[in-house]
Order: C-alpha cells, then sequence, then structure tokens
C-alpha cells in the first residue's frame, strides 16, 4: 500500500476547506450539508470524515486557518512601511485583499456573516469569532503603540478601544460592500478606510483629546414604547 505524504494529506485538506468555504458562503451554516461538500470537494464521504469529524469542526477549522494564515501574511509586508501611515495603510490593504481572495474562491465575506448570525447559537463559534477580534485587535494595538513611541500619534489616545473601533470598522465596510452588490469597487473601500486613519493622523498635532460626552438618555421609538391601558371612567 502506498504510503501516503504529508504534502499529499496538506493538498487533500486544503481541497475540503476551499470546498467547505464555498458551500458555508453560498449556503450558510444550517442549511449547508456534509454532503454537499462531499459534492464541491469530488472526494469520497469517507476521505472527508477522515479529516473532519463533523460539519461544526470543518466550519471551525475554516476560521481558524484563515485567521492563522492571514495575520502570517500580514506580519510579512508591514515591515515594507517606514511610517505608522505606511503600515496602516499596508494592513488596510491587505484586509482587503483577503476579503477580495475570499469572493474569488466563493466565500466572501457572507461566509463572516454566517458566523456572526451563529454566534447566539454556537458557543464554539463566538469563541472562534472572539479569538478572530483578538489577533486583528492585537495587530492594531502593536501599530498604535509603535506609533505612539515613535512620536507619529499622540499619546493620549484610547489604544485599545482604537484598535477595536477600526477592527470592526472595517468588518463593517465589508458588510458595506455585499450591500452594494455588483455596484462594490475596492477604491471605495479603500477611500472609506483611509478617511479615518487620516484623522487618527491627524490627531497627533494636536496636545490633548476633544472633550466628547455620549449622552445617556436612552431613545426608545414612539412604536416600541409600552402601550398605556385605557383606564375606564369610575
Amino acid at each position: 500500500m502506498p504510503r501516503v505524504t504529508r504534502q499529499h494529506e496538506q493538498q487533500v485538506r486544503e481541497r475540503i476547506l476551499g470546498a467547505a468555504l464555498r458551500v458555508f458562503g453560498e449556503r450558510g451554516f444550517h442549511h449547508a450539508t456534509m454532503q454537499d461538500i462531499v459534492r464541491e470537494s469530488g472526494l469520497s464521504v469517507g476521505a472527508i470524515y477522515t479529516y473532519f469529524k463533523s460539519k461544526d469542526e470543518l466550519f471551525l477549522a475554516i476560521c481558524d486557518i484563515t485567521v492563522d494564515q492571514t495575520l502570517a501574511s500580514l506580519a510579512v509586508r508591514l515591515p515594507a512601511g517606514s511610517s505608522i501611515a505606511d503600515k496602516m495603510a499596508i494592513a488596510i490593504g491587505f484586509f482587503l485583499d483577503t476579503v477580495d481572495a475570499f469572493t474569488a474562491i466563493g466565500g466572501g465575506p457572507s461566509f463572516l456573516v454566517h458566523a456572526w448570525a451563529e454566534a447566539e447559537q454556537e458557543p464554539s463559534v463566538r469563541e472562534m469569532l472572539v479569538r478572530r477580534r483578538e489577533q486583528i485587535v492585537t495587530v492594531g494595538r502593536i501599530l498604535l503603540q509603535e506609533g505612539i513611541a515613535r512620536g507619529e500619534l499622540p499619546g493620549w489616545i484610547d489604544v485599545d478601544a482604537l484598535a477595536t473601533a477600526y477592527s470592526a470598522l472595517l468588518d463593517g465596510l465589508t458588510l458595506v460592500g455585499l450591500e452594494e452588490g455588483a455596484g462594490y469597487r475596492r477604491a471605495e473601500t479603500e477611500r472609506r478606510a483611509v478617511a479615518i486613519l487620516e484623522l487618527l493622523l491627524a490627531a497627533a498635532r494636536t496636545e490633548a483629546p476633544p472633550r466628547v460626552s455620549v449622552p445617556s438618555d436612552p431613545y426608545v421609538p414612539a412604536w416600541m414604547a409600552q402601550p398605556t391601558p385605557d383606564r375606564k371612567a369610575s
């Protein structure tokens, strides 16, 4: 019996993950089946279950491997930037590159949307999303801290809050891209992301942050307010 090499195993595993990504992106987590993935991959049922025991395991594996590989590739690109502005622009471009790459193979941002939709009911998916957010925010935090140390960013910025907010902004731009459909333009998404970056860099020229106070009085739409019971005159 011929010996299966590690390279062959890796190729089969990646083939399965690619097929699963396309299926999940098209059908969503609940509607997708292992049989759908078998058909999409062109492999046998036995081959699929040799590597992944369930649909849940496949879903989580896709998320974990894409985040790990993406961040490793980003780390290779960042040294090309000579300033924090350059490095943050590289990070933005790289984020959008990964979205474009996922879209090209049939997964696209819809896969991430499906993951968010499952998070409330599936603790393992929620944990994966938390890990993903932590890793992305860590990259942002490192860049911001480097910018402060080099005097390119003001020391008063809230590094953790800003890194988290910017990661959410980039995810939000992928949702805008979904809404735009065939009208999506990569250049427009870049312009929107860079506009916020430009504001951040402009803040380096201020010595203190502006005072901003968020109102605490909650707004409740009229149609959601509790109706007042009718009272009959006694």
